[in-house]
């Protein structure tokens, strides 16, 4: 008997974040089924080479591909890195594909001028800051973003050593916090680092991307 229920293929480069979506998932949207592909070389490979080249964008096609030969309503790209590739695809696609940051982003410029970008992997800095002055100048906005890569954590996150990927993370969003008007963690990876605020220790909003991703993944399968 086939199975009626909408489908969302998530692509992650990350470990981790299969059992972080896996999670909200049932949280946002029990009755969607989710089908998770992990490619940690794809972002390995974009690190090592330090930007995006049409491989990668090929390689994330290919997961899209399959998605589409098993029917599924829609795929989110969680990583933010990756993400950019969404725009070099070709129009052939018929199911939409979503950045995992782009209704945070739309969120961060219209919460405030000054937005301040934290990241631990340096190839998520500049596709987060283009992509907020695209979003900025869709909206018709000036902005300034102060752009803060936080070394060491991701290798911590890597290592499985999350307490010291958190306490960095942390430590980066209380010296930015006072000069800016909102804080967008670029990465999905950190979603849980604000969780380790106490209330009222942080001045600046921080925003985060796999809750605003899945929303929008759901309001997309409710009509496609």
């Amino acid at each position: 008997m086939a199975d009626n229920n909408p489908t969302l293929v998530l692509v992650h480069t990350v470990p981790m974040l299969v059992n972080t979506f896996a999670l909200l998932g049932q949280e946002i949207m029990p009755g969607v089924q989710l089908r998770h592909v992990l490619d940690e070389p794809l972002l390995q490979r974009i690190r090592e080479r330090g930007e995006l080249s049409p491989q990668d964008a090929a390689r994330l096609q290919s997961h899209i591909d399959l998605a589409q030969e098993i029917h599924a309503g829609a795929v989110l790209v969680t990583c933010s890195t990756v993400s950019p590739c969404v725009d070099a695809l070709p129009s052939k696609n018929s199911i939409p594909v979503i950045k995992i940051d782009e209704a945070m982003l739309a969120q961060a410029v219209a919460a405030g001028t000054r937005i301040g970008v934290i990241a631990t992997v340096t190839t998520t800095l500049k596709p987060t800051e283009d992509a907020l002055h695209a979003q900025a100048a869709r909206d018709r906005k000036k902005i300034e973003t102060t752009m803060v890569f936080v070394p060491d954590a991701f290798a911590a996150l890597a290592r499985g050593v999350r307490a010291t990927h958190d306490r960095l993370v942390k430590q980066a969003i209380l010296e930015l916090a006072n000069k800016v008007d909102v804080i967008v963690l670029a990465q999905a990876s950190m979603a849980n680092v604000p969780d380790t605020l106490a209330l009222g220790e942080c001045p600046a909003p921080v925003l985060t991307s796999p809750r605003t991703a899945l929303l929008k993944a759901q309001d997309l399968l409710q009509w496609h």
